[in-house]
């Protein structure tokens, strides 16, 4: 999905330019394409985006993917850039399509320059929600289940749209974490992707709210998710991830990829130790540097 034309149209003033490559085999067949956003010297997939990669036109082999890097290197060379790239998760990797790309990379000369935290929900298992909790998340969940509740999933109109970025902009204030989307660029991509927005109140006030993108046939990725200040001790977010697990499994999605909990490669303990508290599975996402 972050690697259609659509997508990266609709952010190209995020980078200087833009390159669309096709990758041949000998006999001038179109094999990969890939997308690169140019930002100082630097040939960037994804450039503003989770991830991006390579686009395989049919299951490829090894040997094809050592060639497709070998290309993508040499006209790299001839703009006088390097490539950064950030591969998806393994939880994306169907036919092992980002393994034979990372291996052919490193086979190409390339360097992991950092590797990211993501954390995924396996969705087949929400029946068994507490159960895979840690003890602590089971007593918050315990706690959060006390209270009386609202969860709604909205219809994805201006107000709504709105309404659940008003709740994460106070979110990411309130704990000093950047919010590199601005509310035009939430409703401009909520009209090519499909998207969810869900808002958990008490009381008529609203506390947390979750952004989720649909990425990929079987998987959806929140994008944002988060509380307002002043209900902590209600542990909303125990019960707003209950919730949205709920929601997508009843959607029939396979996974729900909750997104990285590090910067640059580097950790927030508090993030990984929430996720891996409600039975998210850890996954290393590579960027890596040709």
């Amino acid at each position: 999905m972050f690697n259609t034309v659509e997508f990266n149209e609709l952010n190209r003033h995020k980078c200087e330019d833009m390159h669309y490559l096709t990758i041949c085999d000998d006999k001038g067949k179109v094999r990969f394409g890939v997308v690169l956003g140019l930002r100082g010297e630097v040939l960037k997939s994804p450039f503003s985006a989770p991830f991006g990669g390579i686009e395989e036109r049919g299951v490829q082999s090894v040997e094809r993917y050592v060639g497709a890097v070998d290309a993508l290197r040499r006209y790299a060379a001839g703009c006088g850039c390097g490539v950064v790239m950030s591969l998806p998760p393994a939880l994306y990797d169907s036919h092992s399509v980002y393994g034979k790309q990372y291996c052919a990379m490193m086979t190409g000369g390339a360097r992991t320059s950092y590797v990211d935290y993501n954390y995924h929900y396996d969705l087949d298992r929400v029946d068994e929600f507490e159960h895979l909790c840690s003890r602590a998340a089971r007593k918050n969940f315990a706690k959060a289940s006390r209270y009386d509740w609202h969860f709604e999933v909205l219809d994805g109109c201006d107000a709504d749209i709105e309404r659940v970025y008003g709740i994460i902009k106070a979110n990411r204030e309130s704990h000093g974490y950047p919010l590199r989307m601005s509310l035009d660029d939430v409703k401009a991509t909520s009209r090519i992707i499909k998207c969810t927005f869900m808002v958990l109140s008490h009381e008529g006030a609203d506390v947390a709210a979750v952004l989720a993108y649909d990425v990929a046939h079987d998987i959806s990725q929140v994008v944002y998710w988060g509380d307002v200040s002043g209900y902590s001790e209600l542990r909303p977010m125990n019960k707003l991830a209950y919730e949205t697990f709920c929601h997508f499994a009843r959607c029939g999605r396979r996974k729900l990829d909750i997104g990285p909990s590090s910067s640059d490669g580097i950790p927030s303990p508090g993030l990984c130790d929430f996720k891996a508290s409600l039975g998210c599975i850890l996954t290393p996402k590579f960027t890596v540097e040709l």
